[in-house]
Order: structure tokens, then sequence, then C-alpha cells
């Protein structure tokens, strides 16, 4: 058995050490299943904090993220701070980003100082262990053959192979932190990154019922950006925050428990949360919004305020959706003259109403499921557009949505599952989750509301505070 490190190391219970443990022999990926002897390599102390960064094709952002880290104040005060560097590229693009991966490696050469190499398993790609100023880095290397990531995954599994590592690490006591800290090559941290998480999580070393810290984040120019690309990209990148900002903005005021950012460079997952969810899907994108709706279901997402995770500008098409993939679609709108176009804010005034309308339901215990079936209808009745003659039955429209969504049937359901009424409503938020919510917002749009330009939605949502307006462009400097 590997002995814990830290005297104050997360304390689980012996059902919680038995849920990681079987996460980590089941469904964990080979490279975090180390051996003892690998261990007698590290430096003794171990590490109080980690964090995990992918990188593919990122040699001309990596070494800034690494800096933000190397010089926030737990580094600088002397904590030990571990950096899981997943370096890869995938089968389908192993060109593309085979000489920028090439020249990450030889950054890690040249400047930093190795530790240990051969820390991987047996069969399992390189991994070593190298120092750079205040910071250790571990660095797993699948960017070549024959360890390249499969055509049909991308950075989900990229962030689940790190993600396991740590969950390792922390399950041994060789971190001593319990939080997982996710980010990304183009994120730089802020100065309180990882004592925020202290912060909030407390001194006790038992571990609460959070799942997840999501922490602020704000769009910035690259100061390394062609002034005439810099133009190009900016005011794209600026929309799509907006859009951002605009849609978690929506799900808040409507009550959605799914009301945050699905942005992988902003997380800090607790490790048994982790351990409960089996760890980030294994997707070519999307990871980040299908694993914080996984974490959702076994603990509190918090929003965390304070100082941001500030993103560099710049597009990417290394994923096939997202922030990258967003800001492209609109700089080619606006260099064609088009607008860029979100969900209606009626789509959340129906949202608004559908939680409205199961909170009615939830509570009116003394009302027979006809009488709260006709009050359910009535209040979503009202978030409906006019009709007319020529107009489509939208009365029809709702009732078919409520049968198709079984809606009816899964209240019943969180009732029956349920000895109080706290306990049905987050039996049916359960089922009612961040999927199922984007799939209605998708459906609305498409059959109702309709997409309107930005600007317009901006003005028009009486959850947006205050007037809103197109930010004008402005020099990066």
């Amino acid at each position: 058995m590997i002995a814990a490190k830290h005297d104050s190391a997360p304390v689980y219970s012996d059902r919680d050490k038995r849920t990681i443990g079987k996460y980590l022999e089941r469904y964990s990926e080979p490279e975090s299943r180390w051996q003892a002897s690998q261990f007698e390599k590290l430096p003794a102390d171990g590490w109080d904090y980690v964090v995990t960064i992918p990188a593919c094709g990122e040699d001309e952002y990596l070494p800034g993220a690494l800096d933000s880290i190397n010089k926030c104040q737990a580094a600088r005060n002397n904590d030990k701070v571990l950096c899981i560097v997943m370096l890869n590229g995938n089968q389908a693009r192993e060109e593309e980003f085979k000489s920028s991966n090439q020249r990450m490696r030889n950054w890690f050469n040249d400047n930093c100082m190795p530790v240990t190499g051969s820390l991987n398993p047996d069969d399992v790609c390189p991994q070593s262990l190298v120092r750079w100023r205040n910071i250790d880095i571990l660095i797993i290397d699948r960017s070549q053959q024959p360890w390249l990531i499969p055509y049909d995954q991308g950075v989900g599994l990229v962030r689940k192979i790190a993600a396991d590592l740590a969950l390792f690490l922390i399950s041994v006591g060789w971190v001593k932190s319990p939080w997982i800290h996710a980010t990304d090559a183009d994120a730089r941290v802020p100065d309180d990154y990882f004592l925020r998480t202290n912060q909030q999580s407390g001194n006790s070393t038992e571990l609460s019922s959070k799942a997840c810290f999501i922490y602020p984040y704000q769009h910035i120019p690259d100061p390394d950006m062609e002034q005439h690309e810099h133009d190009r990209y900016w005011p794209a990148v600026r929309d799509y925050e907006l859009w951002l900002r605009y849609y978690v903005a929506g799900l808040q005021w409507a009550g959605s428990s799914y009301a945050y950012p699905s942005i992988g460079s902003l997380l800090a997952c607790d490790a048994l949360a982790y351990a409960k969810t089996r760890g980030f899907p294994k997707r070519m994108a999307g990871e980040d919004f299908y694993f914080q709706n996984k974490l959702a279901k076994v603990g509190e997402i918090i929003m965390l305020e304070g100082l941001p995770v500030k993103l560099l500008t710049r597009a990417s098409t290394r994923v096939p959706f997202g922030t990258g993939q967003g800001t492209i679609t609109i700089v080619k709108l606006n260099s064609n003259d088009q607008v860029y176009t979100v969900y209606h804010p009626m789509v959340f005034v129906f949202l608004k109403n559908f939680f409205y309308a199961v909170n009615n339901w939830i509570n009116d215990t003394e009302k027979n499921d006809i009488d709260r079936e006709a009050a359910f209808i009535e209040t979503l009745e009202g978030s409906l557009p006019l009709q007319n003659e020529a107009s489509d039955n939208y009365s029809a429209w709702l009732h078919d949505l409520i049968d198709e969504l079984d809606v009816f049937k899964n209240l019943r359901a969180a009732e029956q599952r349920s000895v109080s009424l706290p306990g049905a409503s987050r039996q049916f938020d359960d089922w009612f989750d961040g999927f199922r919510t984007l799939k209605l917002i998708h459906r609305l749009r498409d059959e109702l509301y309709g997409s309107i330009p930005l600007i317009d939605a901006l003005q028009l949502a009486e959850f947006m505070p205050g007037p809103q307006q197109k930010p004008a462009k402005s020099d990066k400097r």
C-alpha cells in the first residue's frame, strides 16, 4: 500500500475511499495506474496543489500559462504546485500539430530541470517530471506514434487522462488539496488561483457537498497577435463573450439549476465528486458541458467571485465547436456584413414559466393530478406567441411538447422517489438537467421564437443589466 504523504490530506470515509478506489481500478485511464516503485522517484514531500493542462500545438501559449501559475501567490509562497501537462496529438490531425508539439518538447528540454524520467507504468506513453522555476511539471506525452489520441476521441479523453492521474495522486496523499484544477494553454490564472478554493472550502479537512468551482473569466487581447489579425478577431471574441454571459444570465433569471458557463479552463473539481461521476467524458468537444452536467447531480457547483481567469484572444479549430469555432463563425459573418444571431429572450421567459409551473406542481400537494396538469399548462400558455387565424395552433403544440417530454410522468416519479418537497424538486432537477434544458431551448428557438441579432437580444432581455451597447472596436494596446 502507498502511504499518504500529508497529515492534512483529504479525510475520506471508508465508503468514499471505496468509491475512489473503484473508479481508479475500473474506469481510470492506464496512464494513472502507478505502482509503488514509481513514487520512489518523486520529491519526498509531494505537492500541495495540482492543475491539469491539455496541450496540442500550444508552443506559443503554454509557456505563458505555466508562467501565470508559477507567479501566483501559492507558488511564490513556496507551496508545492504540480502542473500535469497533457501533451497530445490526434490520429486524424497528427501532421497539423507535429512541429508545434516538437517545439514544446524542445522548450521543456531547454528551460526545465529534469527531476525524473520513465515515470510511466508499463505499456503506456512516456511520463516525466521536470522543474521550472517555482513549479513542478509532470509531462504526459501522447503527441507521437503509437500514443496518439484516437480519431473519434479528443480533448475529453485528454482532460480525463490528466485528471485521473491527479485523482490518483490525491487519493494516495501525494497531493494535499482535494481540488483538481483544470485550465488551458491560452489561460492566464489569477494571483489567488489555488488559494481561492481553500477559502471557499474552509479549514476543515472533511469534504463538503461542493462538487465544482467555476472561476470568473475575461477574454483579453493577445499582445503577440498581429494588429490586422487582432482587428479581425477581437470584436468577434467580445461578441462571443457577450453571448456566453447573455446565455448564463438568461438561465439564472429563469431559475435553472444548470446556469453556469461551460468553459473547461475555469474548473476546479472535487476529487470525490470526480470519482462519483466517472470523470470527463471522452468527447471530441463539449466535455466540459457534459462533465458539469454530471457534477451538478452529486454536489453544488459554485461560481466564484474575484479576479478572473484571463483567456487570450485567438481563433481555434482544435475542437468542432466552442469558443474558438464560435469566434471564427462571427468573423466570417462580420466579413460578409452579416449579423450574429442568438436565442430570442422569450426562450428564457418560457423557461422561467416552466420552472415556476414545476415548483407549483410540487408544492400544490392538495390538488389532484388533473388540476395540477391544467394549472401547469395554463402557466406556460402565458409565454406562447400571440395567435391569430393564420398562425399555428400553439396550444396544441404545447400539449404535444409536454407529452413528448413526459413532464407529468417525471414529476410524479420525482414525488414518488422522495419523502420531502425539496427532495422531489431535486429529483426533477436531476432529470430535467442541463442537457434536457438545452434541447428544450433549441426546440423553442426552432419552432417558436427563432433567433435575433445579439445587440437586439441584449437590449430586449430584461435579465441583462442596463441598456446594452455593442462594443466598438478598440486598439489592442
